[in-house]
């Protein structure tokens, strides 16, 4: 059987800090994230595609704006940043492949991990379709490729446990919407 790829590509403004570095990284500053969400699929629905973009964009990048967007993404570890997102009322995002409230730096690489692990519950619904590789730049130079093989069985399950609960309610939340006329 043959298998294809799409991809649906978007961007994000977050902030973090990666906790014992030596050099800039320790300081808080943000990024401009753009993220590709690349999807594979061996059969396609009659209409000619497994997936409408629209679906990828409504669910699975909205989830990452709804999360992730001009919020902080956080060690668990880090009191000081936590304090202030809260004492600031702003949006925060706590890294989870470690367990949770588990020390984990948000770096590029680990924040790759957390979306492709949720881009693998928001479209577990789709039998011929499963997330195959997550793009994400951190800046117009500097990227990470992030595919099912990177991510250890230990941080899936530990960001599994810490998250699998809220990312259903999100999808189902979300619900499903058919784009095929003909079946509606």
């Amino acid at each position: 059987m043959k298998k294809q790829l799409i991809t649906r590509k978007f961007s994000f403004d977050s902030g973090h800090r990666v906790m014992n570095e030596r050099m800039m990284c320790y300081n808080m500053h943000g990024h401009t994230y753009l993220c590709e969400l690349t999807f594979e699929f061996n059969e396609m629905e009659q209409i000619g595609y497994a997936i409408d973009f629209k679906e990828i964009k409504r669910v699975g990048m909205q989830w990452v704006l709804d999360l992730m967007d001009h919020g902080f993404i956080c060690n668990p570890e880090d009191h000081d940043v936590i304090n202030a997102c809260f004492s600031t009322n702003s949006k925060i995002w706590f890294m989870s492949l470690n367990g949770e409230n588990q020390y984990c730096n948000p770096s590029v690489e680990n924040i790759a991990k957390e979306i492709f692990l949720a881009m693998e519950v928001l479209f577990k619904k789709y039998d011929n379709l499963k997330i195959h590789e997550i793009t994400l730049y951190e800046t117009p130079n500097c990227y990470t490729k992030c595919i099912h093989e990177s991510i250890s069985e230990i941080e899936r399950e530990n960001w599994l446990n810490t998250n699998l609960e809220a990312v259903e309610m999100y999808r189902n939340e979300k619900g499903y919407i058919e784009y095929d006329d003909r079946k509606i």
